[in-house]
C-alpha cells in the first residue's frame, strides 16, 4: 500500500469530495475533450470515425497486435472522459501493443441507455468490420462497465457479430436502482461517489425503462456465455456489495470464468487516480488481454 494510497481516503473525506461530485453529476461540464485524436501522443496513429455524430477513435502503433480492445469510459453515464482515460488508452497501446477502440457513447440527461446501445452496437458493428482480421476485447471503467456488461449480455445473441474475448470491468456500475441493503454502509466508507447523485444519473439515463431493466443494469441479466471476465473493484467503494454479488453470480455462470481482484482499502475506479496501485492494475488488465 502506497502513502499516497493510505492517504487519499480521509483527505477526500476532509474536502468533502463527494459534495463536488454531486454538483458535477447533476450539472455535467460539454466543454471538455480530453479524448480529441489531437491530444494522443504524436508517435501512436489514430483512426477517427463518427457514428450517428459520436466520436469512434481507434488509437494504435505499427507495433500493435491484432487484440484490439473496446473501450467504454466512466462517468455516471452523464460525465465525458478524463486525462485519465487518454492516458489508460495510451499505457495499453504503447506497452502492451494493443490496439484500443474508444466509443464516445450518448450521455444522460441529454440521451437514455437505449440510445447509447444503438450507438455502441452501431459502432461496433463498423469496427468489427473495418477491422476484420483483429480478435476483439472489451473493457469498461464504473459506468462504463456496467454498460460493457449489459453490451455482452445482448452481443452473445448475435451470431452475426464476433463476441469479444474477453472482458474487463473496472469497479462496474451493475445496478442503477442502488437498492441493496448495504450499500448505506459503503457509502459513507466511498470519499467519491454520493449516493443520491447516483440514483439521480441512474434515472435519467434509464429515461422509460425500469431501472433494473438489464439493459442498465445488467446484474438482473443472465450472466451464461459470457466468456473471460476480469472483475475488479474496492472495499472502499459504494458498489463494493453489488460487485460482490456480481462475482457470485459469475462464479455460478454456465460458460462464464470470471478472475476477480478486489484492491483492499481502494476506492471506487482508482485507475483514474495518480496511485501506485494503479499502474499495477492497469498493467494486470493489459496482461489479462494478451495471456
Amino acid at each position: 500500500m502506497s502513502l499516497l494510497s493510505d492517504i487519499a481516503v480521509p483527505i477526500a473525506k476532509l474536502v468533502n469530495m463527494k459534495k463536488y461530485k454531486e454538483k458535477d453529476f447533476l450539472n455535467p461540464r460539454r466543454d471538455t475533450d480530453f479524448l480529441n485524436k489531437k491530444n494522443f501522443d504524436k508517435s501512436l496513429i489514430t483512426n477517427e470515425q463518427f457514428i450517428d455524430e459520436y466520436q469512434v477513435l481507434t488509437v494504435f502503433s505499427e507495433e500493435s497486435y491484432n487484440r484490439h480492445v473496446v473501450f467504454l469510459h466512466g462517468g455516471a453515464y452523464v460525465m465525458r472522459a478524463v486525462r485519465a482515460h487518454k492516458n489508460i488508452i495510451e499505457k495499453l497501446v504503447k506497452k502492451f501493443h494493443l490496439k484500443v477502440t474508444f466509443i464516445d457513447y450518448p450521455l444522460a440527461p441529454e440521451n437514455t441507455v437505449e440510445k447509447a446501445h444503438k450507438v455502441l452496437m452501431d459502432a461496433y458493428r463498423h469496427i468489427t468490420n473495418k477491422y476484420n482480421d483483429d480478435e476483439f476485447y472489451l473493457f469498461g471503467d464504473s459506468s462504463g462497465g456496467g454498460l460493457a456488461l449489459a453490451f455482452l449480455q445482448i452481443l452473445k445473441n448475435k451470431k452475426d457479430l464476433p463476441f469479444p474475448k474477453k472482458t474487463a470491468l473496472m469497479s462496474p456500475w451493475v445496478d442503477v436502482s442502488m437498492t441493496n441493503e448495504e450499500i448505506p454502509e459503503f457509502a459513507e466508507k466511498d470519499p467519491l461517489l454520493p449516493l443520491n447523485g447516483l440514483v439521480i444519473t441512474g434515472k435519467q439515463f434509464a429515461g422509460e425503462l425500469d431501472v433494473k431493466n438489464p439493459m442498465i443494469s445488467p446484474i438482473y441479466g443472465n450472466m451464461d456465455n459470457l466468456g473471460e471476465i476480469f472483475l475488479i473493484f474496492g472495499t472502499n467503494e459504494i458498489l463494493y456489495p453489488d460487485c460482490l454479488k456480481l462475482s457470485d453470480l459469475m462464479e455460478v455462470a454456465i460458460g462464464t470464468s470470471v478472475e476477480i481482484k478486489i484492491g483492499e482499502n481502494l476506492c471506487h475506479d482508482w485507475i483514474l487516480a495518480p496511485l501506485k496501485e494503479s499502474e499495477e492494475t492497469i498493467d494486470e488488465i493489459g496482461n489479462f488481454f494478451l495471456k
